[in-house]
């Protein structure tokens, strides 16, 4: 087994070379003190892979290696999982279901090709539904459209609790293209766990997760609100009712992160639909924004 790339452990091939959506895929696992790190890796193949692909990865969480990858060398996107070696087998078939449906996630993000978000809806809310007791609901810019809100989701993000996490996974495991573990979200430290719900030629990307960094839990933002005061909204919606956090959690997160263009929708949509004035209240409050941008973002929205 050679030396992994960040040093100090070895790594060895679990599959691959595999092939999906222009992408030489490869799955390996790293082997620390007791710790196993499972890494998806994306080689963009050329023609060897029926390429060259549609795009990156990126958009779907996925990072362009630092270094020169001893698999997939400079241009090698990971994926990266921290689970018990005794899950092999679950890690394994969620990665041959993203390299399956990578063309099809490729050609939503690049190709104009329209996400079924109606049947994807349907899929979750009867899958989720069943299973007695299961906390969880729609946030983010799927939440908004739920509502009616005019904006154009890319996916559907889903919140829940930690002890939620992988049981939300074992009623999607048809779909799931991330197991349920510990991993990283654009750098931050998450528990957390993909699908993509659909057929292999046409789905929804759909992710759900908990902060993971120290004290993240106890921060009331769009992610922890279950675990606090918060209760969702059931959204009636083609017969099903759907649990849906309100969109003042929202549109704090978008300014946290600069999304200027959905924020600007979203305002303005709220304006109308009507604030709660004491939910915007907390989600400012807890947020990581200067006590100036609060207070503008405050005004714009309004009197509830």
């Amino acid at each position: 087994m050679p030396p992994a790339a960040s040093g100090g452990g070895s790594f060895e091939l679990v599959s691959g070379p595999d092939l999906g959506g222009g992408f030489l895929h490869q799955l390996t696992v790293e082997r620390f003190s007791g710790v196993n790190r499972f890494v998806y890796h994306a080689q963009d193949g050329g023609a060897d892979a029926n390429g060259p692909p549609k795009g990156n990865p990126e958009p779907f969480g996925w990072r362009l290696s630092g270094t020169m990858c001893p698999i997939g060398g400079r241009t090698c996107w990971h994926r990266e999982f921290t689970l018990p070696i005794e899950e092999s087998l679950r890690v394994r078939t969620a990665y041959n279901r993203t390299r399956f449906v990578m063309d099809a996630m490729l050609g939503h993000e690049y190709g104009g090709v329209p996400r079924p978000f109606e049947a994807a809806i349907e899929e979750l809310v009867d899958r989720l539904g069943a299973v007695e007791g299961l906390p969880w609901y729609v946030g983010g810019s799927a939440g908004l459209w739920l509502r009616g809100a005019p904006v154009v989701p890319h996916d559907i993000d889903l919140g829940t609790t930690p002890e939620a996490v992988a049981r939300i996974g074992e009623a999607l495991k048809d779909f799931v293209t991330e197991p349920a573990a510990p991993t990283e979200w654009g750098g931050r430290p998450m528990l957390a766990a993909r699908a993509f719900v659909g057929t292999v030629r046409n789905g929804v990307l759909v992710e759900w997760g908990v902060p993971a960094g120290p004290g993240e839990w106890g921060r009331e933002n769009e992610w922890t609100a279950v675990g606090h005061r918060d209760r969702p909204d059931p959204v009636e919606w083609r017969s099903r009712s759907v649990p849906v956090l309100r969109p003042e959690w929202t549109l704090v997160r978008w300014a946290e992160t600069g999304r200027t263009d959905q924020l600007a929708i979203g305002v303005a949509w709220l304006r109308q639909y009507g604030v709660d004035r004491g939910i915007l209240d907390r989600a400012l409050e807890a947020s990581t924004l200067r006590l100036e941008a609060r207070r503008d973002l405050a005004r714009r929205i309004g009197p509830g």
